[in-house]
């Protein structure tokens, strides 16, 4: 595993402080607005992908309304981290893999919150145990989704967990239970999918 510098956490700690005072504001301006139009409005403001339902094309998943629910929470929840500094100075600091893609696409380097990742396999909807980062030509990183994770130590029963009513996979790369949402990078194979085809490893680091 690697983590990262802490020499980077100063900047990074203002970046923060500086996103979350802009949740704040935004959300008082817009304590009337459904959660999805708040991080539509964030995600505008920070220059970062929109989701289909964002700018008024349809959204090719058909979810439960208490699923899309929770998924709208979880894409405020984490609006901020489309900053990889941010997402640094908030805790998801460790790098669990190399940048990960395969002929089926790709899933981009794994960073994850070493505290929420050892927590006993207790999963929280809006605290994923790693963000989903996808290398860019001009050398940044790109958020891409997150996956919440359980080790297999965690998770002694014969049905697999669960989190925003979807069974977690058992992955037998890295030998966990895994499930991928594609929340800052559209998936044409859906927003819960293992790979995403339109998220690649060109760019990562030799």
């Amino acid at each position: 595993m690697e983590h990262f510098n802490t020499s980077r956490r100063s900047l990074a700690t203002l970046g923060l402080a500086l996103l979350l005072g802009l949740c704040l504001v935004t959300g008082q301006a817009h304590a009337q607005a459904e959660p999805h139009s708040r991080h539509c409005i964030l995600l505008g403001m920070l220059g970062g992908q929109l989701p289909p339902h964002c700018t008024g094309e349809s959204d090719p998943d058909e979810l439960d309304p208490a699923v899309a629910a929770k998924l709208d929470a979880l894409r405020l929840a984490t609006v901020a981290f489309h900053s990889f500094d941010v997402a640094v100075a908030a805790g998801w600091d460790t790098a669990i893999s190399e940048c990960v893609e395969s002929p089926m696409g790709g899933m981009g380097y794994h960073i994850a919150n070493m505290s929420q990742l050892t927590n006993g396999g207790h999963l929280n909807h809006l605290r994923p145990e790693a963000l989903l980062y996808e290398p860019t030509e001009d050398g940044s990183m790109a958020f891409v989704g997150v996956e919440f994770i359980v080790p297999p130590a965690d998770w002694p029963h014969d049905e697999p967990p669960q989190v925003l009513g979807q069974d977690l996979v058992f992955l037998e790369g890295p030998q966990v239970w895994g499930l991928h949402v594609w929340l800052g990078k559209d998936n044409p194979n859906g927003i819960f999918a293992d790979w995403n085809p339109d998220v690649s490893c060109q760019f990562a680091a030799d």
